[in-house]
């Protein structure tokens, strides 16, 4: 409501200057018909986007993006007039996304289709869609005797260029990995990490090589291979960050069936992808937001999984057949940043915890959606959540944009113990080695810090150096945003994704040696 009223707001401002400029160009008796033109004007075509969001999330992700960026063309021509020139914009721009498609996977894949001409297509209708109502308005409220075009295409302008100057200022400003968690292919241990692009992959930590690439690049990147050989790899770099569609969650999903690796981000859409051929399986369309976060869920026998991300609720999925099973937690007013299983000391079932934007954290059970437990954790977003077990006692960590790790007992929702960092915690996982556990948790900033859980009390830190070595090191431990551990003993690493581009990793063995 408060975004409606500011919009409507920005709106009556806009046509203000544009009447007090130019009074041809817009003839209004009175200020209340000028105000009643920027209310429909505004609530208008923020309800149209909306709808046209909930309608189109629906559907397949190609489908979407076919229908998405026709439907905006055919409104661009409405409202120009002239349908010849806009139409065969429309059909060459769905051409290209066609033979993009064709040339990169060879069919049409699961992923967002395609997310480069999805995204002009979106442009193209929040410029239209404002400028239409607009002319509806006009023609409907009584009190104004004229109106030129032009003060609607204003309007979209304005609407359009602020959507295109927040989405490059997001390509310019997001990590280049956001998402890193173990995955078993191949008959071993792996780590898959997402990027820019929804690009997914799957390393091997040992050697340092990629065993395969999923996921899409996008047309922008693609392009990129075209330009001739002397350009610099900074500006190949640069081409690549406008690539719409990052990944900020991933999670392995165990099915009786197969192993399934899931990521999600920006477009929107669930994606599942084989890891062993490194196939996509399907995508699973719902979200009218972001989704920030994925949890493979065990309920009564099965594996289902959880996403949740910038609108309301959790929602639940049964992977291997593809629909969604239920929405929890829909009246909580706030985004879901984290997800994570949790096991209760009193033998009950696995339960699923959520990290809040608003500072919460609550608890539910996943088999019927009933709320078992809310924690007024933090006075900020609460970023991550990771679970452990010490003397047989379970506990919760979470952390926050106010720099603070905390421990919660899984029962009563109590306070166990309170860690504080001088930056916003982003990344947490569970360390364990040799029967001992720690809680690594990392985020702005340099180094990736160790708390005990056992005891209380902070561990050490990994990554650090003298504030001269790091500043000559093109490549220093930090700003990071996702973390896991993958192997056990000599082998295991602790893999770490952020704003280098780079997937970082530490074998832990010897880096918990030298913190003694």
């Amino acid at each position: 409501m408060v975004r409606l009223l500011l919009t409507v707001v920005a709106t009556l401002l806009l046509l203000v200057l544009v009447r007090w400029s130019q009074p041809d160009a817009l003839r209004i008796d009175g200020f209340w018909s000028l105000a009643t033109v920027a209310l429909v004007t505004a609530a208008g075509a923020a309800l149209t986007l909306r709808l046209s969001r909930v309608l189109f999330t629906r559907l397949a992700p190609w489908v979407r993006g076919v229908l998405s960026t026709a439907v905006a063309f055919v409104l661009l021509a409405s409202f120009t007039g002239d349908f010849g020139p806009v139409v065969i914009v429309g059909a060459v721009l769905l051409a290209l996304s066609l033979l993009f498609s064709l040339l990169r996977g060879g069919t049409l894949r699961a992923e967002p289709f395609p997310p480069d001409v999805l995204a002009v297509g979106r442009l193209a209708g929040r410029f239209a869609v404002p400028a239409l109502w607009y002319l509806a308005a006009v023609a409907v409220v009584p009190g104004v005797q004229s109106a030129q075009r032009w003060p609607g295409a204003l309007l979209g302008g304005v609407v359009a260029g602020g959507t295109l100057v927040t989405g490059a200022v997001l390509a310019f400003t997001r990590p280049w990995h956001a998402a890193v968690t173990p995955v078993t292919a191949d008959g071993a241990v792996r780590a898959a990490y997402g990027g820019l692009g929804h690009l997914v992959g799957i390393g091997d930590p040992h050697t340092g090589a990629d065993l395969r690439v999923m996921g899409s690049s996008g047309v922008l990147l693609d392009l990129a291979g075209f330009l001739p050989d002397p350009t610099p790899d900074a500006v190949r770099r640069q081409a690549g960050r406008l690539t719409p569609g990052l990944v900020r969650a991933l999670c392995a999903v165990e099915t009786p069936q197969r192993t399934l690796l899931a990521s999600a981000g920006y477009g929107e859409a669930v994606h599942l992808w084989d890891p062993a051929t490194g196939k996509a399986v399907r995508a699973l369309s719902g979200h009218q937001a972001p989704v920030n976060a994925l949890c493979a869920v065990p309920v009564d026998g099965t594996v289902l999984l959880a996403s949740g991300g910038g609108e309301r609720g959790v929602r639940i999925w049964d992977p291997e057949a593809g629909r969604q099973v239920r929405t929890i937690g829909h009246g909580v007013r706030a985004g879901v940043q984290a997800l994570c299983t949790v096991a209760r000391d009193d033998g009950g079932r696995t339960l699923l915890a959520a990290a809040y934007t608003d500072g919460g954290i609550r608890v539910w059970d996943p088999a019927d959606g009933r709320p078992i437990l809310q924690i007024a954790a933090h006075s900020s977003s609460v970023n991550a959540l990771c679970t452990g077990t010490v003397d047989g006692a379970g506990w919760l960590a979470s952390a926050a944009n106010d720099g603070t790790v905390r421990l919660w007992d899984l029962v009563t929702g109590k306070a166990l113990g309170s860690f504080d960092d001088n930056s916003p915690r982003y990344a947490l996982c569970p360390v364990e080695l040799d029967g001992e556990v720690l809680v690594a948790a990392a985020g702005d900033g340099v180094g990736i810090s160790l708390f005990d859980p056992a005891t209380k009390t902070r561990r050490g830190s990994l990554g650090t150096e003298p504030v001269l070595q790091m500043l000559l090191n093109p490549r220093p431990t930090g700003w990071i945003r996702s973390m896991c551990q993958v192997g056990s003993g000599d082998d295991a690493f602790l893999m770490f994704a952020g704003y280098d581009r780079a997937v970082g990793q530490i074998r832990l063995r010897p880096a918990l040696q030298a913190l003694g």
